[in-house]
């Protein structure tokens, strides 16, 4: 859509109605809630970006005075200088309360482009404040904490271009990160984080990614011509997790795990131009670490992977017989990803196994049946992420190696046979993909180590692959 059919928002949303048959249906359950502890750290030592921002908020909403003769305790009762630079001192655990001009010792200058949640704008003879998220996905206005005066304070919004920063110049702030600062880990231990999809309507590939905020955003590639809109429209959503999406009749279905690891779908209507607003699938999954969908007719068959690893399923019948409105749990433990596509009535959903091999399992909608898990044969291991796509009775199957490079291999289903080798394409390294198929060619999309959005293509019509190319616009994904 361009970018002021985005900005439109239908009020209306897929109802969860009438049960399907469930004709493939196993035993019905609730998936349970994952929850996580978050580590803690040691005074001056190794301390998560998640950790870093949590001690920030012990200190935001209390009667604490800024007096920089004074001290104020940290959750654990060690104190620090109320300042500006003595608050950031609590927040990375130091041993100590650093002035502004010492600070920098601690720490390694980085380009601004670059900061992330417990990072620091450091003013060297004047003030410093604590880097918490970007707010937009081009990285133009951000958030932070300070304690410049009472209270501590939170800011939002702030360009990252402003005149000044809590009163200061723009121009004297420099960006550091504290040495002994560590990205959180993700929920699964091979990062799978499935920050972008697509789909394509006609000649158009709909591409939707998670920003650094969290937030929906969406960009449109037209390969009859017209290329990319160049803008990515933000659509709404926080904290999202992962993505994955289908077309059916001129409409992207979008669906999404929210925070707490829950499944929600918002559609947008290209016949219409407009989309809808976000609303939870039925059946009340929680915890789900990873998401996937195929179609067959006008049916979308939903695949997550809930707390417990295993593997789920729920259809949803966009031509008036609604949610099933429970998740049915299929087999196996220790997954890590997922990828589906459909070929006729059947769906091929592929995983990443606990240790980043890759499986395959089969739905067959026209008998009722599901398959066993096999092995994608190539031996591949420590994969990171996955995503296939289909031309004729081909799948076309990716990942993200154990070196974060792209590999790919395809089985014919006509003859039941897939190559014997995983091909690596180039040394790119990519974190996240996904794929679609427009005229035989194989549009694949990847977030890459920069969490910056590149496109590259197969064409299975002259058999010959396309270098990687940012994606435009410049959106950030999630990290």
């Amino acid at each position: 859509m361009s970018s002021t059919r985005t900005s439109k928002v239908l009020r209306t949303a897929l109802a969860a109605a009438i049960a399907l048959s469930g004709a493939i249906a196993t035993t019905a359950v609730t998936v349970a809630t994952a929850t996580t502890a978050q580590a803690a750290s040691s005074v001056d030592g190794q301390i998560t970006r998640g950790e870093v921002i949590q001690r920030a908020q012990y200190w935001y909403g209390k009667t604490i005075a800024y007096n920089q003769g004074a001290t104020y305790p940290d959750s654990s009762g060690r104190a620090y200088r109320t300042d500006c630079s003595g608050y950031v001192s609590m927040a990375w655990h130091l041993g100590a309360s650093p002035s502004t001009q010492g600070l920098p010792g601690y720490a390694t200058e980085i380009p601004r482009s670059q900061l992330k949640a417990g990072d620091i704008l450091n003013s060297f003879y004047d003030h410093v404040i604590l880097f918490e998220k970007w707010d937009d996905a081009a990285h133009t206005t951000f958030s932070y904490y300070s304690f410049g005066s009472t209270p501590v304070k939170h800011r939002t919004g702030i360009s990252i271009n402003a005149a000044t920063f809590d009163s200061h110049p723009n121009g004297d702030y420099k960006a550091y990160r504290y040495n002994k600062i560590v990205d959180d880990a993700v929920s699964d231990s091979w990062g799978v984080t499935q920050s972008i999809t697509v789909a394509a309507t006609g000649t158009t590939a709909r591409l939707n990614l998670i920003g650094s905020d969290g937030a929906l955003y969406s960009t449109d590639g037209d390969y009859a011509g017209a290329g990319w809109t160049n803008v990515w429209g933000r659509l709404d959503g926080s904290a999202l997790k992962g993505l994955t999406s289908v077309t059916a009749n001129n409409v992207v279905h979008v669906f999404a795990l929210g925070s707490n690891g829950r499944v929600y779908g918002k559609d947008a209507d290209y016949t219409t131009g407009q989309w809808s607003a976000w609303a939870e699938v039925p059946g009340g999954a929680a915890g789900a670490t990873s998401l996937s969908a195929a179609m067959v007719g006008n049916t979308v068959h939903l695949q997550i992977v809930g707390a417990d690893g295993a593997l789920y399923n729920t259809d949803g019948d966009y031509a008036g017989g609604g949610w099933t409105g429970r998740w049915d749990r299929l087999d196996s433990s220790g997954l890590k990803g997922l990828t589906s596509v459909s070929s006729g009535n059947v769906v091929h959903v592929f995983a990443l196994g606990s240790n980043g091999e890759v499986y395959g399992k089969d739905a067959d909608y026209g008998t009722g049946q599901w398959s066993g898990w096999s092995a994608v044969p190539g031996g591949a291991a420590g994969a990171r992420s996955l995503t296939a796509a289909m031309t004729g009775n081909t799948v076309h199957l990716q990942i993200v190696g154990a070196d974060g490079a792209l590999y790919t291999t395809d089985g014919n289903y006509s003859t039941g046979n897939w190559n014997a080798t995983w091909v690596k394409q180039d040394a790119k390294a990519m974190k996240s993909l996904t794929s679609t198929v427009v005229n035989n060619v194989v549009h694949v999309f990847g977030v890459g180590a920069d969490d910056r959005v590149y496109g590259k293509d197969a064409d299975y019509n002259t058999g010959q692959w396309s270098g990687w190319s940012e994606v435009p616009g410049g959106a950030v994904a999630t990290s």
